[in-house]
């Protein structure tokens, strides 16, 4: 497979490419384009958080881990005294490190359902989610968020199989096809579940104007 450096350096060239494509188009402002930029080059690390002890899963839930915290500061940031407030934001810090990471450890197993395209897809819409509901961002803006989040994603995954193929022997790697599954019907169950998730949330999210002409639901 790719290193971390390998992974976020590839998805970092792809991302500001994408990016200043999408300036060049009128689609996206300066600031905006830095913020998709940051977005994908972090999802082109983010299918290792399911191994245990990769630089990625420690620096993902040290992100988490901060985003929790100052997500629940700007919340209650008028409902509570400044000293529960600053409780609240360090318990959940801790709780996300010492309570949700090793429960994640526990029951991931490294290229498994996070290798896999329906996790691509399916992150993609948990960042329309995000964008839309908590971050309040524009409908346009939002999905393309989306698009730069499952762009990194992808580059990992294919980076993945690439490493996969030993060009010099003209042979595949036992692990070929593993960092892209797009079903396991030994995992059935939980990819019909990701599939299910990926066609409600296409449904129930709102479409930006061009793809909402084709979505026939």
């Amino acid at each position: 497979m790719a290193s971390f450096r390998t992974h976020l350096a590839v998805a970092s060239v792809v991302s500001i490419s994408a990016a200043a494509i999408c300036v060049e188009a009128g689609l996206l402002g300066q600031s905006d384009a830095l913020i998709l930029f940051v977005l994908g080059s972090l999802a082109g690390i983010l299918p290792d958080v399911d191994s245990d002890h990769s630089i990625a899963t420690r620096l993902v839930f040290k992100l988490l881990g901060g985003a929790v915290a100052v997500l629940l500061m700007y919340v209650f940031v008028d409902r509570l005294h400044i000293a529960l407030l600053l409780a609240l934001a360090l318990g959940s810090a801790l709780l996300v490190r010492y309570i949700v990471y090793p429960v994640f450890a526990s029951i991931t197993v490294h290229r498994g359902l996070f290798h896999s395209l329906p996790a691509a897809l399916l992150l993609a819409l948990c960042m329309v989610s995000l964008a839309l509901y908590v971050l309040q961002w524009p409908l346009q803006l939002a999905w393309l968020s989306a698009g730069f989040v499952c762009g990194g994603y992808l580059v990992h995954l294919l980076l993945d199989e690439f490493y996969s193929v030993d060009f010099m022997g003209r042979s595949l790697k036992t692990s070929f096809g593993s960092a892209l599954t797009v079903f396991s019907f030994s995992s059935w169950a939980s990819y019909s579940a990701m599939y299910l998730a990926v066609v409600a949330g296409l449904y129930v999210l709102p479409l930006p104007a061009i793809a909402s002409r084709y979505w026939v639901f």
